[in-house]
């Protein structure tokens, strides 16, 4: 009998990824040929081809990693806070899940907000995790040959950077805080204006000059 192994399964013994339970060896060999693991699963089913950002994170911050995510007594207010805080929002919010608080940590780490040292510590470990699923996401989204593999690849690079897309690339830099960041933008474009204004008025000038030659 011939065997191979199935692809979701390749991905998420290649990027170990949770399992189920606890296997052994055989145990995770027969998942790696026949079965898949929940988290790749939960990817499978809930990834589409016109996933967008929005859909990328609720997927992400769902997978099973992220259910040992502590969910402490006072940390509700803190939570809201945050909520309040971010852009991406959700029409269902559950303080009191992990999956929720990771949901959140994502966003805070891309705001670069300043949390206290507990949130810190979880958003650390959420940090340590995230880079395998982004990646099991470009995995099982490119295998089906979406162009939107690359929002994946892009909230990889947000999550190296702490930045959301669509910030300036100077807040890459250490020490650049939006403003100057800001700033520097408008310089940029300022500059970039007079120069387009420069060359157009130049050219307008040489084809007068041709036409009176």
């Amino acid at each position: 009998m011939d065997v191979s192994p199935l692809n979701l399964g390749m991905i998420a013994a290649y990027y170990n990824i949770s399992c189920r339970s606890h296997f052994s060896l055989l145990s995770l060999y027969l998942l790696t040929v026949k079965l898949t693991d929940v988290t790749v699963e939960v990817y499978t089913l809930s990834l589409k081809e016109r996933t967008k950002l929005k859909g990328l994170l609720e997927v992400v911050s769902s997978s099973a990693e992220f259910e040992t995510i502590p969910i402490r007594r006072h940390e509700e207010s803190l939570l809201r806070r945050i909520y309040d805080r971010v852009p991406v929002k959700l029409d269902q919010v559950n303080f009191e899940a992990p999956h929720f608080k990771t949901f959140l940590l994502l966003q805070a780490h891309f705001s670069r907000l300043q949390l206290p040292q507990d949130l810190v510590a979880d958003q650390a470990l959420v940090l340590e995790k995230v880079m395998n699923l982004l990646s099991a996401c470009v995995d099982v989204m490119s295998s089906n040959a979406w162009l939107n593999a690359l929002g994946a690849m892009d909230l990889s690079q947000m999550c190296v950077q702490a930045v959301w897309d669509r910030d300036s690339p100077l807040q890459q830099i250490p020490h650049f805080e939006p403003e100057v960041s800001l700033n520097g933008m408008t310089f940029s474009r300022a500059v970039d204006t007079q120069r387009n204004g420069s060359t157009g008025y130049q050219a307008l000038q040489w084809r007068r000059y041709r036409l009176c030659l």
